[in-house]
């Protein structure tokens, strides 16, 4: 049986492979999160977040994770989570490794062709644990996805880049160059944390 479902899901992913894979503008979603109203949901654990909880906030057309929001403490890291039909599920993420290595990053974790056939009927209506349960789903799918960061401990400097060939994602290259613009410069990645941090409040 657990051979069935694995197969399944392999062909589930390999079908969204075949329509094609993009990357879209992450200031496009910026803006349309600045031009939005969010609703606070609730506030627990999720997958990938074992000793902090995060707190959901809902648009009638996306889900945003303020991660790290509890307990109420100064972290070494923080982070958010987007969760879109239009864009995919987005990670932007910070996180201060010390002697002046400051981390700003912005991943694909689920481009928007494999997201869809994962997301509930009603996004807005989920609860923060159907959703936890779907990001836990995906993770284990293997699915791919792409990243973009100011500062990589493994290159030791600026990256962009996917786990397949950036050749099968349609705009990577924009992606990238708009998303390095905004990682590496300080000004516009504070900018971010200013609309989130304005957005998202309960």
């Amino acid at each position: 049986m657990k051979t069935i479902f694995i197969t399944l899901a392999l062909m589930f992913t390999l079908s969204a492979w075949a329509e094609g894979l993009t990357a879209k503008s992450v200031k496009e979603l910026l803006q349309k999160i600045d031009a939005s109203t969010f609703t606070y949901k609730e506030t627990g654990k999720v997958f990938g977040y074992v000793s902090t909880q995060s707190c959901l906030f809902s648009t009638d057309s996306m889900v945003i994770f303020r991660n790290y929001c509890f307990p109420v403490r100064d972290y070494p890291a923080k982070g958010y989570t987007v969760i879109s039909p239009e864009y995919g599920m987005i990670n932007i993420y910070q996180e201060d490794y010390g002697q002046g290595h400051i981390t700003h990053k912005i991943t694909i974790v689920d481009f928007p062709e494999i997201l869809k056939d994962h997301l509930p009927r009603s996004l807005p209506q989920s609860t923060l644990g159907e959703l936890s349960a779907m990001i836990e789903e995906l993770y284990r799918q293997y699915n791919p996805g792409c990243w973009s960061t100011n500062y990589s401990p493994y290159t030791l400097g600026p990256e962009a880049d996917c786990t397949i060939s950036r050749s099968d994602v349609s705009g990577f290259d924009a992606w990238a160059t708009e998303t390095q613009e905004l990682t590496m410069d300080e000004a516009q990645w504070q900018g971010i944390h200013s609309i989130l941090q304005k957005k998202l409040v309960h």
